[in-house]
């Protein structure tokens, strides 16, 4: 079904290297999965008509494919995705990624499809995030980055908060996998390690929450970097506010 072509370069820039026909068969098949394993997606009424940049905290895995396409298949919409510059160098994978819409993760590639009105997904976290031992769930590792919050306001697009829930409990990781990395291969490369030495697979239920927008914006006198600083700090607070209150109400606690 999903053939390997040629994969050129410029295959990771937006909408080269998109393939509309392999894209509908592959979020066809993701979409099945979303009734198979029960998944829960609320908040679709919060995605705004026109462009967003969605952020997500990142878990171990696809995961991030399962609210993709609750969305498409609500909405329609294609759902565009950020990915990590690592995916272009693994054969076969980075074919099949572009195909059904994910670019590398640039301010150019950003620039555009938000320009073109499209929803955009975004995980700051990155690898970092996605690799983090059992006892960081549910934390976001974002580091330094500010690229995305940069894009978000130059672009005058809303900042769209994701919670994923129950994908961090699916494998546990134990350690730091890129000081691992660094031990024994020598580069800053990670190295997961389960905590049984084998991954115990054990399956969590998944929710997703899309909250409301986070809408950037400069105040009157603020420099672009005040700026970032402020709206990548709002929008923080909104997914970890978001996340708070799911991991709440699912062990049926709340105010």
């Amino acid at each position: 079904m999903f053939r390997p072509r040629r994969f050129r370069q410029a295959h990771t820039e937006a909408f080269v290297g998109y393939d509309e026909g392999r894209a509908r068969r592959f979020w066809a098949i993701v979409s099945r999965l979303l009734d198979r394993w029960h998944v829960e997606v609320s908040g679709l009424e919060r995605l705004p008509a026109g462009r967003a940049l969605l952020y997500m905290n990142h878990a171990f895995g696809w995961d991030a494919a399962l609210p993709i396409a609750a969305i498409r298949r609500a909405t329609g919409r294609r759902v565009w995705v950020l990915g990590e510059h690592l995916w272009w160098k693994v054969p076969y994978l980075r074919g099949l990624a572009a195909a059904v819409g994910t670019v590398d993760g640039t301010p150019a590639n950003a620039d555009a499809l938000l320009a073109a009105g499209e929803l955009v997904l975004v995980l700051p976290g990155g690898l970092r995030e996605a690799v983090k031992p059992r006892e960081l769930r549910y934390r976001l590792i974002w580091d330094g980055r500010y690229g995305f919050v940069r894009v978000a306001i130059h672009n005058q697009a809303p900042l769209v908060p994701v919670a994923g829930i129950g994908a961090d409990e699916w494998v546990d990781l134990v350690g730091n996998p890129f000081a691992r990395g660094r031990r024994w291969l020598g580069r800053d490369f990670p190295l997961v390690r389960p905590r049984w030495g084998i991954p115990i697979v054990r399956r969590r239920g998944l929710q997703y929450v899309i909250g409301a927008p986070v809408y950037p914006h400069l105040l009157p006198g603020e420099s672009a970097q005040a700026a970032a600083v402020r709206v990548r700090r709002e929008a923080r607070g909104a997914l970890e506010e978001l996340i708070d209150e799911a991991l709440a109400a699912r062990v049926g606690f709340r105010d």
